[in-house]
């Protein structure tokens, strides 16, 4: 267990200086708050995604594809695209385009990109047998199959001389792979992906797909999810070589037609339709097809042989194409490095986490390096208390910040309070770019809106070991906020966490 919380302690440390992986994006956090709320439609999503220029042209581009866009006329606007591919279909879009994007932007020189594209050729994979299988929500089929192995992503990311180590001990084939996982991390890349994905604020249902103890645990949807994801996991391995395993593509085969009447004509052509959606996600990123490309091999099974030579020729045929319609390569853009400003803020943290500073230092530390790294005009923490429920500001920085004050420390009405409980009982962080989009000052308390007044705002609750302590609430007066503040106040919050986790 030690091991584990210093392999967990590591991965948040290089995440926080890493830079805007997808989970702290502005934009993806607005289209997931979208999707669940009742009154979301598709304008209000498009105007959303058309804040990120690149996450819209791509979007585009994507949508405007054969395997997307059957018979349904040229895509121009994201709008239609919104329609005619749904809510759902267009978030899980985003997030595997932002998870490209930026760990390859963030991390340019750990050539994670193959766990990048494999994840969401697992995805593709899983969503065409769901569909087939008649599950019920095939697009969150989907994102289990993109994050089933973000265990593995991050850590090859965020540890990439300790991931290289567990490689070459597995090439050795004295050891199996969980057994390298369990001695060098404490634990296994599902346990830390589940961590991740649940702190990050994914639905417990895809967190729990991602462990088969939980997912055995779990309603049969999530068991069911769990089964096909698992599958596609596993039959992508036996393609790509990159694991033994005992069960044979026969029985593997036997376990679909038993759990869903799915046969083996079914399976092959979901794949065939999940290498199409792979392979235009890759042309996307101008990243080479060649990590795709299984290595020819015969393995003792008929079946599995063929389909190595199948997507082996697929592969290499689109990468031809590509090649000889281009003059060049696309290559990512290199991320700017972190500001000093915040580094500095973020190893001052580092130390008081080690001298076991008190949590009324680290919150005031937390507080003081958001309002010094961000635009933010007005950054606060309130304290939580069940009995009597209540919330009151106890650290802030900034100018203006008597309505606040005057807010927090007045005697509320719970329904005045009723969003920041909430906030806080379902763990989930909040963010209002623009508080005049439409929707938002119907959604919000009155009387907030009403003496506080921001032009957007950011609220992220502080739980620890289980324990809600508060919450942080940052936000600007004159204009609406930055993708990159967004960025920076939840690394801060992120770290809050930590540092206070580790005090006895």
């Amino acid at each position: 267990m030690i091991k584990y919380q210093e392999t967990l302690k590591s991965i948040h440390t290089q995440l926080g200086s890493g830079g805007d992986l997808p989970v702290f994006s502005a934009t993806l956090n607005r289209i997931q708050e979208l999707s669940r709320s009742p009154e979301g439609d598709a304008m209000v999503l498009a105007m959303a995604i058309m804040k990120d220029a690149s996450l819209s042209a791509k979007l585009l581009r994507i949508a405007n594809t054969p395997e997307f866009n059957r018979g349904l006329g040229n895509v121009t606007v994201i709008s239609r695209a919104v329609v005619l591919l749904g809510f759902n279909r267009i978030k899980n879009l985003s997030i595997s385009l932002k998870l490209i994007e930026s760990f390859t932007e963030a991390y340019p020189d750990s050539n994670i990109e193959k766990l990048l594209l494999r994840a969401f050729l697992n995805a593709s994979m899983a969503r065409e047998l769901a569909a087939k299988a008649g599950i019920r929500d095939i697009e969150e089929t989907f994102l289990c199959g993109l994050l089933f192995n973000l265990g593995e992503i991050i850590t090859s990311s965020t540890m990439p001389a300790v991931y290289r180590e567990m490689c070459s001990i597995r090439a050795e084939g004295n050891k199996s792979w969980s057994s390298i996982q369990l001695s060098t991390l404490g634990g296994q890349f599902s346990d830390i992906g589940q961590d991740l994905a649940q702190s990050w604020g994914f639905p417990p249902s895809v967190v729990k797909t991602m462990d088969e103890m939980t997912a055995d645990e779990s309603d049969p949807l999530v068991h069911k999810q769990h089964l096909l994801v698992s599958f596609s996991h596993t039959l992508i391995e036996k393609i790509y070589g990159e694991l033994s395993h005992d069960q044979s593509m026969e029985q593997l085969s036997k376990a679909l037609r038993d759990n869903f009447s799915l046969k083996d004509q079914d399976v092959e052509s979901c794949f065939e339709d999940a290498c199409k959606l792979s392979a235009n996600m890759v042309e996307e990123y101008g990243i080479d097809l060649q990590g795709l490309v299984p290595v020819m091999q015969e393995t003792g099974e008929p079946r599995l042989d063929e389909c190595i030579r199948r997507t082996a020729y697929f592969f290499h045929s689109r990468k031809q194409l590509v090649q000889s319609e281009n003059s060049g390569v696309k290559t990512p853009k290199k991320r700017d490095e972190s500001p000093e400003k915040q580094l500095y803020f973020l190893s001052r943290l580092a130390e008081l986490t080690a001298e076991k500073g008190t949590a009324h230092d680290i919150l005031s530390l937390v507080v003081e390096g958001i309002k010094a790294c961000t635009s933010y005009e007005r950054v606060m923490f309130c304290l939580y208390r069940e009995s009597p429920l209540m919330l009151s500001m106890k650290i802030a920085q900034g100018d203006s910040l008597e309505s606040l004050e005057h807010f927090f420390t007045t005697q509320r009405k719970e329904p005045d309070l009723r969003l920041f409980f909430h906030v806080i009982k379902k763990e989930m962080t909040l963010l209002v770019s623009d508080m005049s989009e439409p929707g938002w000052k119907e959604r919000l308390p009155q009387a907030f809106l009403k003496e506080v007044a921001p032009s957007g705002m950011v609220i992220a609750p502080l739980v620890v070991r289980g324990k809600a302590i508060g919450l942080f609430y940052a936000d600007r007066v004159t204009v609406p906020l930055a993708d990159p503040d967004f960025t920076c106040f939840n690394q801060f919050v992120i770290q809050a966490k930590i540092a206070l986790s580790h005090k006895s």
